[in-house]
């Protein structure tokens, strides 16, 4: 191992490159896109206090992958945007759950409803990086303001503010249940999860490390909120609303292939790559997508989060402490980055909590060489999408997570050696 003092000053050097990069990379953002994703909401939101619930999945096809497409000008879904003077917009693919919260927003015109939703987000992150800081012990001032900017400067982060996209709202909700979790409240932490869960799946991911942990009291709550937020959208939506969902949207969505063409590599996931190298192998059926290669890319997915919960297990007679609970759960959110169908650069703050930590761990000297690579690797890969770096987040993220888990695991098992030891000395035992 390297000394505290050096790895202190490459997190400090990796941060400053974070920060830099991520306020330069604003000025290449095209004007064009800017609140892009938020129109959609937007959009979907007046649909539904019209109670035209249904028309928010207008355009959406079972088995077409509708990434990246532009709404019909003729559909009730486009010509409510034009009504309300977006130009532009493209298709909703989310469960009704943020359409529904951002109704409130639709009283302003879409510009003045922009700014509300960036403040909104802004204030978001910042209590995020306070219930993470809190989380990892960092008590330093400097240290937890070295964090909040880390967040607000993280280029995922700069990109959903640009956007307008929800990735900020899930990193609060799921920041918000963990620390729930961790003091106990686990009614309140189980709705904050199933809430991030109902506005997309992808959050979702966090019962497995509860399921290794064999933490039932949470994953009843999760469920029990769930089936209520169902039961809500249902009154809200109507059962034609929440059924096109999952029987239009939900199978489009879950094949994750945009290919190489356009903006095939900027969707950095681990099955993308299969997508990609598949389309440039010699032969005569491109565009089509073999279902073997889909379920290859489902399995590989399973394979990883299966691994990766076995990693996380402890002993039942075992008392996890917090930290090592917000470690697993924030390298999980980073593998939902790396394996979900979908991960534009803004799906990537989730990953936020786990790189914070990992350079916690570096600069405090309980990283090996292994993991201070992977660390140094990822970063520059998540910066910058030129010469297809992007393409090497996916793996380095997968790596970096269960060689995190690994490590993680290493260390709860030379603790528990350790209270052993001490237990069996004279005098140190239990009385």
């Amino acid at each position: 191992m390297m000394k505290p003092a050096f790895e202190f000053h490459i997190v400090l050097a990796a941060t400053a490159l974070i920060t830099l990069a991520g306020a330069f990379s604003v000025r290449y953002w095209s004007p064009g896109e800017k609140a892009s994703s938020f129109s959609v909401y937007y959009t979907a939101a007046c649909l539904v206090r019209s109670n035209m619930n249904p028309h928010v999945y207008d355009g959406v096809e079972r088995d077409v992958n509708p990434q990246l497409v532009v709404a019909n000008p003729g559909t009730t879904f486009a010509q409510t945007a034009i009504a309300h003077g977006i130009p532009r917009v493209m298709l909703y693919l989310y469960p009704p759950t943020i359409a529904d919260l951002l109704v409130p927003l639709t009283v302003f015109s879409p510009a003045v409803a922009f700014v509300v939703w960036d403040v909104l987000n802004l204030v978001m992150i910042l209590a995020a990086s306070v219930m993470l800081t809190q989380m990892l012990g960092i008590r330093s001032p400097g240290w937890a303001s070295l964090v909040a900017v880390f967040l607000i400067c993280f280029r995922p982060t700069l990109s959903c503010f640009h956007f307008g996209q929800a990735s900020i709202l899930l990193l609060f909700l799921l920041m918000a249940g963990v620390s729930l979790h961790a003091h106990g409240r686990n009614n309140m932490a189980g709705f904050m999860f199933a809430l991030a869960a109902a506005i997309k799946l992808t959050p979702l991911i966090v019962i497995v490390p509860f399921i290794a942990w064999r933490d039932w009291k949470i994953l009843r709550a999760i469920a029990l909120w769930s089936a209520a937020i169902l039961g809500a959208l249902w009154i809200v939506n109507g059962s034609g609303t929440l059924n096109l969902f999952f029987r239009l949207v939900l199978p489009s969505m879950s094949g994750g292939n945009l290919g190489a063409e356009n903006f095939g590599y900027a969707n950095r996931t681990l099955g993308n790559i299969f997508y990609i190298f598949y389309e440039y192998l010699p032969r005569s059926d491109h565009g089509t997508t073999p279902i073997g290669l889909v379920w290859t890319v489902r399995l590989v997915s399973v394979l990883v989060i299966s691994y990766a919960g076995w990693l996380s297990q402890v002993k039942k007679e075992d008392k996890l402490p917090d930290r090592q609970r917000l470690g697993m759960i924030a390298i999980f959110l980073l593998l939902s980055c790396c394996l979900a169908p979908f991960s534009w650069l803004y799906a990537w703050v989730l990953s936020a909590p786990a790189l914070v930590m990992f350079g916690k761990r570096i600069s405090e000297g309980r990283s090996n060489a292994v993991e201070l690579t992977l660390f140094m690797l990822f970063l520059p890969s998540l910066l910058t999408s030129k010469f297809h770096l992007g393409l090497a987040t996916p793996p380095l993220g997968v790596a970096l997570g269960i060689i995190g888990l690994y490590r993680l695991r290493l260390e709860r098992h030379i603790e528990g050696a350790h209270e052993l030891a001490n237990a069996n000395i004279p005098g140190n035992a239990p009385a």
